[in-house]
């Protein structure tokens, strides 16, 4: 975690140690920080901290971090179930010697000998309702995490453990409390029990759950069905080539990124896990939107292959392919009027579709005339603002028209949606295996004549450049569930985090 030279430890003194937690959580109080925070930015804090207590360069900087890392979650910690909690243990808290417990895949299955500490914490985490776990935290943590299966975790780990788990942890946003070893070794030894007592009991106050990706998804993927999405298309029922087409464009294939974008913010913002009719019916239009941009960005590229198998207008020729698009984007139009939808709210979301739709292809229109000349970086950027940005911008603020907060954060989400989105696109031109005319990759390479490798470093560059900027922008946020929502989004697009 840090990138101080000096040996990272754990001070040996208990005064020190309370020391660095009190002044880590005046420090989080006095300067109102809201989870998640950068790893820079705690990096940098725990500079400061350490400063202010005398005790630069004595290697405790990520041990500042961890506290600073803590007190930001802290404030947080009881607005999540305590049963929704896991308390994470290390197997060097058995007793080494005489330790016969079995282990499964999972962990050690205590057997409650009383020969070690295990049982003595397993009882109170127990009377607290609160899942415990005897394992190897990094490897785990990072597991569970990217599944979407803990909420929380309150975990007794060594530096270095803490060290690999951390960026699983932070790309998700996952509130977590570490109490850190005294010292490494996996043998023998110590933490501080009264650190422990202190965050298995924090109080649960019972107000909104965060925003969970994978539930979204899992909603997403029910939604997403042949039955559910024909049953709100209006199709002509001899049209069954070109129905199953349709169809086939919005369920099979994709990871439903918009839709999904739209029903996570509503539910920050709404502080509501339920998906009214409305939502979902917004939900479909705007995956009519996107879909549809395919099909004919597919036909512009002359592309073969989509998501694996034949582009639409391969399989059953150009004329049908864009006639299923303009068939797309005229349902698009038609569910943001539909009747489960207040007529309060469709002009704002037919005119967040409208203003988004026009901007792709004014993007596309520029990308089409940029190929004919020679294109620089800024060129390429503006046109990435263009074709991806507005998707993500439409996404977010339908989301917040159906919670009825759309004025309330319309300017950030352009400005967010912006950063997002050019990151998105630069980030997918460094994936490509292949040469591209349209990434910015090839683009450069040309404007440049350069060679790949050093076209590479520049596109990297850009990219992280946005991506920050993107992370920066959050900071504006005082909203906790939506902030720790679009940064769990952030790290599930962009698969990545600062």
């Amino acid at each position: 975690m840090s990138e101080q030279t000096n040996k990272q430890q754990v001070p040996q003194d208990l005064q020190t140690r309370c020391a660095v937690r009190d002044a880590a959580r005046k420090l989080v109080i006095a300067a109102n920080l809201l989870p998640p925070q950068r790893l820079e930015r705690l990096q940098s804090l725990a500079s400061e901290l350490l400063v202010d207590l005398n005790l630069q360069n004595q290697g405790y900087d990520d041990y500042a971090m961890i506290w600073l890392n803590n007190a930001v979650w802290e404030r947080y910690f009881p607005t999540i179930p305590r049963n929704r909690r896991l308390l994470l243990l290390p197997f060097c808290l058995r007793n080494h010697d005489e330790c016969t417990a079995p282990r499964d895949d999972l962990g050690l299955i205590c057997q409650e000998c009383g020969k070690c500490r295990i049982p003595a914490i397993s009882a109170q985490a127990d009377a607290l309702e609160m899942p415990v776990l005897v394992a190897e935290s990094s490897s785990r943590v990072a597991e569970w995490v990217e599944a979407g299966e803990i909420e929380a975790v309150v975990g007794v780990s060594c530096l270095n453990s803490l060290e690999k788990a951390f960026p699983a942890m932070l790309r998700h946003a996952v509130p977590g409390l570490a109490i850190p070893l005294l010292r490494d070794g996996c043998k023998d030894t110590e933490y501080d029990e009264s650190f422990l007592v202190d965050a298995m009991q924090l109080p649960e106050d019972g107000s909104f759950a965060l925003v969970s990706i994978p539930d979204v998804q899992k909603q997403m993927t029910e939604l997403f069905t042949e039955k559910i999405v024909s049953s709100y298309l209006r199709f002509d029922k001899d049209l069954t080539i070109f129905s199953k087409e349709i169809v086939h464009s919005l369920c099979a294939h994709g990871k439903h990124y918009r839709p999904m974008i739209a029903c996570a913010v509503y539910s920050a913002l709404s502080r509501c896990n339920e998906y009214p009719e409305l939502l979902r019916v917004a939900a479909l239009a705007v995956e009519c939107f996107h879909k549809a941009s395919l099909i004919h960005d597919d036909i512009e590229d002359n592309d073969s292959e989509r998501y694996g198998e034949p582009t639409m207008h391969q399989r059953i020729g150009m004329p049908a392919a864009l006639n299923a698009g303009d068939f797309l984007v005229g349902e698009g139009y038609r569910l943001f009027c539909h009747e489960s939808i207040p007529k309060t709210m469709r002009a704002e979301m037919v005119d967040q579709a409208a203003q988004a739709h026009c901007e792709l292809a004014l993007g596309q229109a520029r990308e089409f005339e940029l190929s004919q000349s020679a294109v620089t970086l800024e060129m390429c950027l503006e046109t990435y603002r263009l074709k991806t940005s507005p998707a993500f911008r439409v996404a977010m603020n339908i989301g917040a028209i159906a919670a009825g907060k759309y004025n309330d954060y319309r300017d950030f989400f352009q400005r967010f949606a912006d950063l997002i989105g050019v990151a998105y696109q630069l980030y997918d031109d460094l994936e490509d295996t292949e040469a591209n005319p349209a990434s910015s990759v090839d683009c450069l390479m040309l404007a440049r004549s350069c060679n790949r490798e050093d076209a590479r470093r520049v596109i990297m560059d850009e990219y992280e450049q946005y991506r920050h900027k993107a992370f920066e922008c959050l900071e504006e946020l005082s909203d906790v569930p939506l902030k720790i929502l679009l940064w769990r989004l952030m790290g599930k697009v962009l698969k990545d985090v600062l």
